[in-house]
């Protein structure tokens, strides 16, 4: 029994969540645990992106902290861009470093929270002799210095990062993705609140939702996955499922945006335990290469890689019965039926036209697949794979 022999589960962070839950921030960083450790220095830092600041939010959290700390001191950097680049990271390391900086609050999608974990590392261990870059290029280890306390408040209904203990850095002059990670890197706490999903475009509403697919389904054919993360996988890819339509007819409904973060949040207790696997590794240089955003890049191969990894694995003596688990909670009644409803969903919410937006066809990709096996990733994967057959999986995502 593969699946139920031996497994383990942790995740420590705090979650709240609700419309307008936004302003319990003040509440969380009071909180035993949080920023107040009788320390002499109040001040924080708020990662954030432009259009927050342009939208009036920026300044709505600091009136919120301040009517609750007036000596309460935040510096701010809202200009954090799609895929944080290691140099950015870095320049906005050296920028602070003399601040005395006492927690951070991430607060937008996928890549302000990355660009928030790794500043909150960087700026603990403020070390002019170590750098993100001779860590990921020269394997300089990690200094063993904990982060600063981390509130994570996400945007966008997708990455889940808000209870993962890693960052997504990429070096793009290079077209090189790298992982931060680290077992404490792990936000204090974090914030689903469906109203600040409210202002997401169409497409990514979409290419963030299939990442929550993607998280799922990468738990699942996982040689990390256990019955928790299972289930949890389980019941995200229901969400999307069943949510994501409804939501593209009904934009501004509060239920289905809240209902479509949970799915997130669930997508990233999966990766947290299991990490992720071949479609993520196969992404990577798709993301560099093509500028395609990650949900897309890492779902496109969902359908076809859920028929690679069940094959051969249907449910015998072995009780490991993990595909049978998550068609069933799909409301399938097999990986057949589940394989073809992941691709009716893609045909409902544009995904070709999304590919094609992006450049993803068999003959981009084929100068790429050199560079789609990463072993710390591809590693994870319950089928092990060859250039050829990652070839066979994408022409096959080309065709769907």
């Amino acid at each position: 029994m593969q699946l139920y022999r031996k497994w383990s589960f942790y995740n420590p962070v705090m979650v709240t969540s609700g419309p307008g839950e936004i302003s319990d921030l003040p509440s969380l960083l009071l909180k035993d645990g949080g920023y107040l450790d009788k320390s002499s220095s109040k001040t924080g830092l708020l990662v954030t992106s432009k259009s927050f600041t342009e939208r009036g939010l920026t300044a709505k959290l600091q009136k919120l902290l301040n009517e609750q700390q007036k000596e309460l001191q935040i510096e701010i950097i809202d200009d954090v861009k799609p895929n944080p680049d290691i140099s950015a990271i870095e320049e906005y390391a050296a920028r602070l470093q003399d601040k005395d900086l006492q927690f951070v609050i991430g607060l937008g999608g996928g890549s302000v929270m990355d660009t928030a974990k790794a500043l909150s590392y960087l700026l603990s261990v403020n070390d002019p002799n170590f750098s993100l870059r001779a860590h990921f290029n020269g394997k300089l280890p990690l200094p063993e210095k904990p982060p600063l306390k981390m509130i994570a408040i996400p945007t966008t209904a997708g990455t889940g990062s808000e209870v993962t203990p890693f960052a997504t850095i990429w070096d793009m002059a290079e077209r090189k993705k790298y992982s931060l990670a680290r077992p404490d890197l792990f936000p204090f706490a974090a914030i689903l609140d469906g109203e600040l999903t409210l202002t997401m475009s169409e497409e990514t509403t979409v290419t963030t939702a299939l990442d929550v697919l993607s998280h799922a389904l990468e738990s699942v054919w996982n040689i990390n996955a256990s019955p928790v993360t299972v289930n949890m996988a389980g019941r995200a890819i229901e969400i999307v499922l069943s949510t994501l339509p409804a939501l593209l007819n009904d934009p501004n409904n509060i239920d289905y945006r809240s209902k479509m973060l949970t799915g997130s949040y669930l997508g990233g207790m999966c990766i947290s335990s299991t990490r992720t696997a071949l479609a993520h590794s196969m992404s990577y240089p798709i993301t560099a290469a093509l500028g395609a955003p990650h949900g897309l890049a890492c779902a496109f191969t969902l359908p076809a890689l859920l028929e690679f990894n069940a094959k051969g694995f249907e449910k015998s003596s072995s009780g490991d019965n993990r595909f049978e688990i998550i068609a069933g909670m799909s409301g399938c009644r097999s990986v057949k039926e589940l394989t073809g409803k992941l691709t009716g969903l893609f045909a409902e919410v544009g995904v070709k036209d999304l590919m094609k937006k992006y450049g993803i066809n068999a003959k981009n990709l084929q100068s790429l697949v050199s560079a789609m096996y990463t072993p710390e990733r591809a590693g994870n994967n319950l089928r092990s794979v060859e250039q050829k057959e990652m070839e066979e999986i994408f022409c096959k995502a080309c065709k769907l």
